[in-house]
């Protein structure tokens, strides 16, 4: 988990203090090999993904003096997970190897 410090803003209203902002960033196993097996090419692709959020709550504070909750989603940790793996010259990706924990949820980048 990388770390970012910022301060967040929306509709014109900022958080007093800078927070600390998390993303995934890394490098995971992404290969192709010829299987002997299956008399073809056989891929894996992973990527680096959250995998434990939890939700945080903090103060705006806006032009006029008026405060508003701001609600964000804070990645806890990151992990490779396997994902699609596009071929040239088929339109859709293969599946083969592929696993979804739970649907992508984006964080704020601080970056």
């Amino acid at each position: 988990v990388s770390t970012s410090s910022m301060i967040l803003e929306f509709k014109g209203c900022k958080s007093r203090t800078p927070i600390n902002m998390t993303s995934c960033t890394g490098f995971c196993g992404t290969f192709t090999y010829y299987s002997l097996k299956t008399h073809s090419l056989q891929h894996s692709c992973s990527c680096c993904r959250e995998v434990t959020t939890t939700i945080r709550k903090v103060a705006l504070l806006c032009p006029d003096y008026s405060v508003i909750p701001y609600t964000y989603t804070h990645i806890e940790a990151c992990a490779c997970l396997k994902t699609f793996c596009p071929v040239l010259g088929h339109p859709l990706p293969i599946t083969n190897n592929s696993t979804n924990l739970r649907p992508f949820t984006r964080a704020l980048r601080g970056k």
